[in-house]
């Protein structure tokens, strides 16, 4: 039976936005609140799967397997806070490729819930950017817009995140407080 899940964008989310790209693992460094946050993501008992666009590693920044390591790292880190990262679902190519996985698509979510049996519809995702919150209402999530990384920037006109909140603590916090409420009607976002 298929179990809704909370996902969450990596760069702006949980860890520093960097606008030269998380290049190498000390490049990587978690929000101050990431930790809080994963505790009561971790109480939640849901998946949680990291879905991210990693377009250095098509433009020849970073390797598949620099990503892959510093995935590896996350995902300990977030262990010892009392969490479980399901699966870290990247999408490594560029804004030009020809490609069904790179956000504001929703192949990230697809493949995700085909491997894992997730329900799509219901679950939540958290971004800060507008292709974050545009594939989320494709993949009928329900989308938590962080004010860190690119979260101040406007969302194109017609695109609204249920709610938004300063940082992954905050939402992490609201996810647990309406994990059992329903979603409101489109028309409201």
């Amino acid at each position: 039976m298929s179990r809704r899940a909370v996902f969450l964008d990596r760069d702006g989310v949980i860890n520093q936005y960097n606008s030269d790209y998380v290049r190498v693992p000390s490049d990587f460094e978690f929000y101050p609140d990431a930790e809080e946050a994963f505790r009561v993501l971790g109480t939640l008992s849901v998946p949680i799967v990291i879905v991210t666009n990693q377009s250095g590693i098509g433009r020849g920044y970073t390797t598949k397997e620099i990503v892959d390591t510093i995935h590896a790292g996350m995902v300990k880190k977030v262990e010892r806070w009392g969490a479980t990262i399901t699966s870290v679902e990247v999408c490594p190519h560029t804004p030009t490729d020809d490609c069904h996985c790179r956000k504001p698509a929703d192949g990230l979510f697809t493949r995700a819930a085909e491997a894992h049996d997730l329900q799509l519809t219901g679950s939540f995702l958290v971004g800060d950017s507008w292709s974050d919150i545009v594939s989320a209402r494709r993949s009928n999530l329900r989308a938590v817009r962080v004010r860190t990384g690119r979260g101040a920037e406007p969302l194109p006109v017609g695109v609204r995140a249920e709610v938004t909140v300063d940082g992954l603590f905050e939402a992490a916090q609201w996810i647990a407080e309406h994990w059992d409420t329903p979603p409101p009607r489109p028309a409201s976002w």
